[in-house]
């Protein structure tokens, strides 16, 4: 008896903690009701309609649907013998829960249907942590080139000189990075192990403190990526070209740090600030990005 117990518990601390990976999905229940009675209705088909998948309430109205890709969808509801109603706008965030309860009326005439904006929730019943979630919407709308810029403007994250992330006053080594839920951390300097562009981000997690049991190796936080998912239908793609530049011709706000020749100089020349023999190039700043997707010929729709 005292073996089986040993190799069990050996089992459950070596073994099966190998096997946890972070989310990357979320989820939407609710409660559907008939608005007049407030009683529960049974068999309620609910389907979000960008993906074709749903459920239908059960004996006490609630329906739960599972393994939702971060975003925001359009959910319907559709009963025999009650108006249909579209809720429009629900976000589903990774590893929480959307909450949406409904009340349909009776229909009168047939195919007779409602459509409401969603609203959003003001508090989440199913955060046991602190998190910060960054969609793909507001991440195009930053003037950002890396991610990593996004994520030094959350409350307690800082970005030292040499681009190293630091969560609440803790290393940059105690970060844990991951993408589609699977650690990407790099075990010689414990920084991101691979690079991932910002258009090909769906949603950008931040979590700080009071991690979930499925979060391991990292004490001051994790930041999880959810990359975005191909087009089983039809091709589509985006390209983004931004042009910048680091220096101003207003040299006297630079104390006399920077060489009085800089306004003299091309886009293509560089200062030494450091005299490391390196330096950067002031004047020119070109970011590139882009990205296309959709189905693999030949896989139909499995594969894109």
């Amino acid at each position: 008896m005292l073996k089986k117990s040993g190799i069990f518990t050996f089992l459950m601390v070596w073994v099966f903690p190998l096997f946890l990976w972070a989310g990357t999905t979320g989820k939407i229940s609710g409660l559907v009701t008939d608005a007049e009675t407030n009683e529960p209705l049974i068999g309620v088909n609910v389907m979000i309609t960008d993906l074709g998948t749903g459920a239908a309430t059960g004996l006490d109205g609630r329906y739960v649907i599972m393994n939702i890709p971060p975003g925001i969808y359009d959910v319907r509801f559709s009963m025999i013998g009650y108006e249909g109603k579209k809720v429009e706008g629900n976000r589903v965030m990774v590893d929480l829960t959307t909450t949406l309860d409904v009340q349909l009326g009776t229909s009168i005439i047939e195919g007779q249907s409602v459509t409401i904006t969603a609203d959003r929730s003001m508090v989440q019943a199913d955060i046991t942590y602190s998190q910060s979630n960054i969609s793909s919407a507001e991440l195009s709308a930053m003037p950002v080139e890396e991610f990593e810029e996004v994520i030094s403007l959350q409350a307690g994250v800082v970005q030292d000189a040499g681009g190293n992330i630091h969560i609440r006053g803790g290393r940059a080594s105690e970060v844990g990075y991951m993408v589609d839920g699977v650690s990407v951390t790099d075990p010689y300097n414990a920084t991101m192990a691979v690079e991932v562009e910002n258009n090909a981000i769906q949603e950008l997690q931040l979590i700080s403190g009071t991690f979930n049991a499925e979060y391991g190796q990292a004490m001051s936080g994790i930041i999880n990526i959810i990359t975005k998912e191909g087009d089983m239908k039809k091709y589509s793609g985006t390209i983004d070209f931004r042009v910048g530049r680091y220096a101003s011709n207003d040299l006297s706000i630079y104390f006399g740090q920077i060489p009085d020749s800089l306004h003299q100089q091309s886009g293509t020349d560089k200062v030494d600030l450091l005299g490391t023999g390196t330096g950067f190039t002031p004047k020119l700043l070109n970011d590139i990005q882009g990205s296309f997707n959709g189905p693999i010929p030949g896989m139909g729709d499995r594969a894109s």
